[in-house]
């Protein structure tokens, strides 16, 4: 498949993330189930025997190297040391299959060592960029040089335009190599016709608001607490849950201080995600810094709108007054300000649940996703 018109032979596509826990590995499971449900495509996976959803890769009965990466820094020095056979492995697999396009769905500590090997194997390589600059209290000197985009990638997936862009801007890579496919629910393939129920009043309670995933300073949740403390002063009938896993001692006191605030300082893995959205009307991404969101999307797939700041990629994901609602700026005010605008009118609360399925169920479908990936492996070989 080097040459000539390759539309209706079978590609061989590789997924390949060593990756335990996260993001991840899920993206990977759901796109390889989804390119499972496109005609003309075998799917291969590269992942790592300590993932924490090796069971799930495993029940796809996919041809599989597994990996043995590691669960411990002192693991990830010793298992390290064997990059060279690692690397042997991963080659030998690809030559052996005659894989014609490997997908790296998320950066590895290794994979920066490990990429060389794919162009030897006579495969074309794509990159999944998640981040194009690692978020603040992430992007250590250290750490950025191993998840920065490979140089050596023959296509670029961006998950928005504004990832895209950065590509361009600060990696010096070329627009035409770069292709926009978003991130699909990391909850599932949301695949199906909506059928909407009947518009109907809220139920008697407070409007429930969630903030969900890592707690870092970047996602801004103080200042939702702030929103909600300007709220609740109005007398307005809000609820918020904070869930997720961080270091919450700087805002704690501010919490204690507020009624009708949950905590769930744990970390939730996605595949009880779902049963957190639907114990919310609304979930409100307050971030100072952003790529994009799986949160987002997976929030949609539970019918579940948004509200977040108009920063980096999230106004490409939220369409204002049509799945969410995008503030004017990162401030308290302008977080409050959409907020009570929700808890002021329940017809907009119920337009905006069944514009957050459709998206889920149209734009980030993930047969949707897979079709795009494959047109795109197919114009890379060409």
């Amino acid at each position: 498949m080097t040459g000539g018109d390759q539309s209706a032979e079978r590609l061989k596509i590789l997924l390949w993330h060593w990756g335990r826990r996260g993001a991840g590995p899920r993206y990977t499971l759901e796109l390889a189930r989804a390119l499972m449900r496109q005609q003309n495509a075998d799917v291969y996976l590269s992942v790592s025997s300590d993932s924490e959803l090796i069971e799930e890769f495993r029940a796809l009965k996919l041809p599989t190297l597994e990996i043995k990466t590691y669960t411990s820094l002192v693991s990830a020095f010793i298992m390290s040391l064997n990059i060279l056979s690692t690397r042997q492995k991963f080659f030998s697999f690809l030559r052996d299959n005659r894989i014609h396009v490997v997908d790296s769905t998320m950066s590895h500590l290794w994979s920066r060592f490990v990429t060389p090997v794919v162009h030897r194997s006579g495969a074309v390589m794509l990159n999944t960029v998640h981040d194009a600059i690692l978020h603040p209290g992430e992007d250590s000197g250290f750490k950025s040089w191993f998840y920065q985009p490979f140089k050596n990638a023959d296509g670029y997936i961006a998950l928005t335009n504004y990832v895209g862009q950065q590509l361009t801007d600060m990696h010096d890579i070329a627009p035409e190599k770069v292709t926009i496919i978003p991130l699909g629910p990391l909850t599932g393939p949301a695949a199906g016709p909506v059928n909407p129920a009947p518009k109907s009043e809220r139920p008697p309670g407070p409007l429930r608001l969630l903030f969900f995933g890592r707690i870092l300073r970047y996602k801004g949740l103080e200042r939702l607490i702030e929103a909600y403390a300007l709220l609740r002063a109005e007398g307005l009938d809000v609820s918020l849950q904070i869930t997720g896993s961080g270091d919450m001692r700087d805002v704690m006191a501010a919490v204690a201080a507020l009624p009708d605030i949950t905590v769930k300082n744990v970390w939730v893995p996605e595949d009880k995600m779902e049963a957190v959205f639907t114990q919310a009307d609304i979930i409100v991404l307050p971030y100072l810094e952003s790529s994009q969101s799986g949160v987002i999307a997976s929030a949609f797939a539970a019918g579940v709108p948004a509200i977040s700041t108009p920063i980096g990629g999230l106004p490409e994901q939220i369409t204002h007054g049509v799945n969410g609602l995008v503030a004017a700026d990162t401030s308290p005010e302008a977080l409050a300000s959409e907020i009570r605008r929700l808890a002021l009118n329940d017809n907009l609360l119920e337009t905006l649940k069944e514009g957050a399925l459709k998206t889920a169920q149209q734009q980030f479908s993930w047969d949707k996703i897979s079709a795009d990936i494959l047109a795109l492996s197919r114009a890379c070989l060409r």
